[in-house]
């Protein structure tokens, strides 16, 4: 396990709170999502795993670049409260009346 390289501790901190926040969103009488739901899902299991190879020693090193993209991912997720709709909303384009 890599414990002297911050840059490797940042970016599991950061992985980790984007799955914990992804799997408790939770918003009572909000019309449910397909799509929404299994992109959350599988960002879960992508995010998530990146813990999970840190703690049984697989997880070697990272870059600043994946750290970065990471850290702005995390912003997104919490600035939306877990809803990624509300993520993806922003690349949907506007109707016109």
């Amino acid at each position: 396990m890599v414990t002297n390289d911050p840059m490797v501790i940042a970016n599991v901190v950061t992985c980790s709170a984007i799955a914990l926040r992804l799997m408790f969103f939770r918003k009572p009488g909000a019309h449910h999502e397909y799509w929404a739901s299994w992109l959350a899902y599988m960002l879960v299991l992508a995010y998530g795993s990146i813990p999970f190879r840190y703690f049984f020693d697989h997880y070697d090193h990272t870059n600043w670049a994946s750290l970065a993209i990471n850290l702005v991912i995390a912003a997104a997720v919490f600035r939306s409260k877990g809803n990624v709709a509300i993520i993806l909303a922003v690349l949907r384009p506007k109707k016109s009346h």
